[in-house]
């Protein structure tokens, strides 16, 4: 009998809040596991109980860990948070059979690795509802069966078309302040040719524009061919008058020649839509219509 996928969940960022916390992420694995044919493996840091939350812990022992993670299908963070780039720059020299990884936030910089690497892809994702019913599980599955997946008006009406065009090309999802911190480092990605989905949390207007353009004085936007926001969630105080979020990728658009849309539901949401970093997408924005067409791949190695 072939041995089954493994999904192996680790702690490059935050560890455990409580010893509950590794066995709740287990379960919620639980549908995905028994829809694709995986078994689900929790590393002893995950199930270690560390107390307070935003604890560190030591960046040798989750590099060991990661190490270990990379010989498995499918790599999943416990939490976000903190902590990722400090496993750099030991992580760039590691090597793998190509897994995916699962993981959203401070996890931008495990994408980031991904990429630069050129391993299987990186899903944009929290820990996942158990309801069938939940956009982030459907997604989620959608993405990891190797469907495509169709976003647009009709799906989500909330979402806002901001500048014209077409694009195409692979996606890269991220947290734009992480993905800011990482200008100038090893891992700053090269983005020529990705169509870059953003989102973020406690972020007003005035820091992603400042994200924005720290990125682009850098060099990371060169080449982006269009721009996909998600939410961008932050207490406003009640005598603001600047700037929206909206109007901000919209200068960028235009900055960049590039097609826009924003509040996309992705990233720091109880029911988000999971996106995949490294997945080639089609971006159609015109005339208060849009669409962004995920597109199907071949049968992913993480399927059984």
């Amino acid at each position: 009998m072939p041995r089954r996928p493994v999904c192996y969940v680790t702690t490059p960022s935050w560890p455990a809040r409580s010893p509950a916390e590794a066995g709740e992420l287990a379960a919620s694995l639980q549908p995905l596991a028994e829809a694709l044919g995986w078994e689900v493996r929790l590393s002893p840091l995950a199930e270690r109980a560390w107390a307070g939350h935003g604890a560190w812990t030591d960046p040798a022992e989750r590099l060991a860990d990661l190490r270990r993670a990379l010989r498995h299908e499918v790599v999943w963070a416990l939490r976000g948070g903190f902590g990722c780039v400090q496993l750099l720059p030991e992580a760039l020299r590691l090597s793998a059979r190509r897994p995916a990884f699962c993981g959203y936030s401070d996890n931008t910089v495990m994408h980031a690795l991904w990429w630069r690497k050129g391993w299987e892809e990186a899903f944009y994702c929290g820990r996942p509802p158990r309801s069938p019913r939940s956009r982030h599980l459907s997604s989620l599955l959608t993405l990891m069966r190797g469907e495509d997946l169709l976003c647009d008006r009709a799906a989500h009406p909330v979402a806002r078309p901001l500048r014209d065009g077409e694009a195409e090309g692979p996606l890269f999802v991220a947290c734009l302040s992480v993905l800011a911190h990482l200008a100038g480092t090893p891992l700053q990605p090269d983005l020529r040719g990705a169509i870059l989905c953003i989102e973020d949390i406690d972020e007003k207007p005035y820091s992603v524009e400042f994200a924005l353009t720290q990125l682009h004085l850098a060099g990371a936007l060169r080449g982006v061919r269009g721009i996909v926001g998600g939410f961008f969630t932050y207490a406003e105080k009640s005598d603001y008058s600047g700037p929206h979020i909206d109007t901000v990728l919209a200068r960028w658009g235009e900055r960049l020649g590039v097609p826009v849309i924003d509040r996309l539901p992705f990233g720091h949401l109880d029911d988000h839509l999971a996106l995949p970093t490294g997945r080639r997408a089609s971006l159609a924005v015109r005339r208060g219509r849009w669409s962004l067409q995920v597109h199907a791949r071949p049968k992913p190695p993480w399927m059984a």
